[in-house]
């Protein structure tokens, strides 16, 4: 039998977007983790460590960078995944990926109450954006094609 395979055919669509908004999330938390870097005092120089501010600035954006790249991986991709299985956009796909992208970032507290509010904040953000009508550019173009 060609062409037969015993697994399950892959979303290519899926795991670019979910690639997409992890690369984002990555490059947004480099740059952030640059300025938080820049805006605090560096570690005392007391060590055997050659450069210890450029040290500390790539410890700092690796943090920032692998924060929202997880932020913004989960977000696309549960909000993707819910829509190719429910078979509609809506709010509801929106609201349940924010929980789940800040349920993820709350988990890193190790608390229960930070799991649930940071999730609940996020949920209630992409809300937001989605009742406003705030789109993003790849959004509008489709809108204005059909």
């Amino acid at each position: 039998m060609e062409g037969s395979s015993l697994r399950a055919p892959v979303d290519d669509g899926l795991i670019l977007k979910t690639s997409k908004g992890a690369g984002i999330g990555l490059a947004a938390g480099s740059v952030w983790g640059l300025l938080v870097s820049m805006l605090h005092d560096g570690p005392k120089v007391g060590s055997n460590v050659k450069y210890p501010e450029l040290v500390r600035t790539g410890k700092v954006c690796r943090s920032y960078a692998g924060t929202l790249a997880i932020l913004g991986a989960t977000y696309v991709g549960v909000e993707q995944s819910l829509e190719r299985v429910r078979g509609k956009k809506d709010i509801i796909n929106g609201a349940v990926a924010g929980f789940a992208a800040g349920a993820t970032m709350g988990f890193r507290a190790g608390r229960l109450r930070t799991l649930l509010v940071s999730g609940s904040a996020l949920a209630l953000t992409s809300v937001l954006l989605d009742v406003t009508g705030m789109r993003t550019t790849e959004e509008e173009e489709k809108a204005e094609n059909h």
